[in-house]
């Protein structure tokens, strides 16, 4: 495959993602270096839960888990929300809540689900900088805009709850846990239900609920900065 069609999905969907995320700010924009700081340290993540993940053998995990698909589904399932799901957020969070949240400029309630957003993004980088020389097609063009847009919308969950309770003086760890517990489930969720045909209604249904939640949660900021 031409490596030219396989760098445009990379970078024209995470481009496209950006310049979304960047306009729903535009009232109250965040420093643009801060955003492809947070981008950057989201391309650090992945390049660490990959890694990671490639110790579960030691603990007679797979680490290809697609192998549990042909025996029980339940397993897989169980893997898919209690590893996969849960360490992917996990490892998106760390720069999170050890970094961004010491930036100046962090000093809404909706910049944690911004710059989750951005450290999603570039964590979806990575996985489509692994992922898609072996793809072609359709399924190389769905993963490439499909990726950034489910790991931007599960990651808004600890962004938002963790954002929340940063601005309001309350437990960071707390929000830290319930975000992660729900935004790694729903991760998991929604990896398990793409691996079956009739289950990916349910598993667009899931990633829609998330979606509208995160535009309402937006658009009652937005409108609050245009009336100050």
């Amino acid at each position: 495959m031409s490596v030219w069609i396989i760098l445009s999905g990379i970078l024209a969907p995470a481009l496209f993602w950006v310049g979304y995320f960047y306009y729903q700010d535009r009232f109250r924009p965040e420093p643009f270096t801060r955003m492809g700081t947070a981008y950057l340290l989201g391309i650090a993540a992945a390049l660490g839960c990959v890694y990671a993940l490639r110790l579960a053998p030691l603990f007679g995990l797979p680490f290809d888990p697609s192998a549990l698909l042909e025996g029980d589904r339940l397993s897989y399932l169980l893997y898919s929300v209690g590893i996969t799901g849960m360490m992917e957020e996990l490892f998106k969070f760390l720069p999170f809540g050890f970094i961004v949240l010491r930036f100046p400029s962090f000093d809404e309630r909706t910049d944690g689900i911004l710059y989750a957003s951005f450290i999603a993004l570039g964590f979806a980088t990575y996985e489509n900088i692994l992922y898609l020389p072996h793809m072609e097609g359709f399924e190389l063009f769905g993963r490439a805009f499909a990726s950034p847009l489910t790991h931007t919308i599960f990651s808004s969950i600890w962004g938002y709850t963790v954002g929340l309770a940063y601005m309001r003086g309350r437990s960071r760890i707390r929000a830290a846990v319930i975000g992660l517990i729900l935004a790694g489930t729903c991760h998991g969720l929604f990896n398990f239900l793409t691996t079956s045909a009739e289950l990916r209604v349910l598993g667009s249904l899931l990633i829609l609920a998330v979606w509208i939640w995160r535009i309402r949660i937006l658009e009652r900021s937005a409108k609050r900065d245009r009336l100050r």
